[in-house]
């Protein structure tokens, strides 16, 4: 029996469009690859520069307890605090190495809350959001810091950008169960959140593990 999905010389696909099927029986799979990054590059800068919003300075300020020593570290997530957080949040941290900061009681040595900053990319643009949060587990303060210029009136209208008070004091569990009620949501927010949730679990990792 032939197959519906027969191919042409090469093993390129004879459903491709006219233009893509003569590129492909020219170029080789990795220049064809290589032309399409180029065209997903181009439509990335569509959005414009990235508009800064808040100094990172400032929104880690605003996250961390006052007084606190703060120390910026860069490392990967245990796999235990990774299995954790997935358990209780639903959450799937990547196996990346993440630049956060830590705040530490300067009296007691007891680590007192994290924050991280935090890009993410957004049609054809990109988002900055800053995340911090207790060792109550509950979010401190989350601020949208930068977006790309074309996309501002869209987060102005729905998520809001600087300071999301919203969800200051909300506990991750709260927070995780909010993000999987937004099927429905507009795609700034339903994004938003759900990068929220990623952030402020990866914190709590990290958080969990240095105690």
């Amino acid at each position: 029996m032939r197959s519906n999905n027969s191919t042409a010389r090469n093993g390129v696909p004879r459903s491709l469009p006219a233009s893509l099927l003569a590129a492909a029986l020219v170029f080789s799979p990795a220049m064809l690859m290589s032309l399409w990054a180029g065209k997903a590059e181009a439509h990335k800068g569509h959005g414009g520069p990235m508009v800064t919003i808040m100094k990172k300075k400032t929104a880690l300020k605003a996250m961390l307890p006052a007084g606190a020593k703060v120390v910026k570290r860069k490392q990967k997530v245990s796999s235990e605090a990774a299995s954790r957080v997935e358990k209780e949040y639903g959450v799937d941290l990547a196996n990346s190495i993440y630049t956060y900061y830590l705040a530490k009681n300067r009296d007691s040595g007891e680590y007192t809350g994290a924050a991280i900053i935090q890009k993410f990319s957004y049609r054809h643009g990109d988002v900055s959001i800053a995340v911090g949060i207790g060792a109550d587990q509950r979010i401190t303060k989350v601020a949208i810091t930068g977006v790309s210029e074309k996309y501002i009136p869209e987060f102005e209208g729905t998520v809001g950008t600087g300071f999301i008070e919203k969800y200051a004091g909300m506990s991750l569990k709260d927070l995780a169960g909010e993000a999987a009620g937004l099927e429905s949501a507009d795609k700034p927010t339903r994004l938003f959140v759900s990068r929220l949730l990623e952030a402020a679990a990866l914190l709590d990792a990290f958080l969990h593990s240095a105690r």
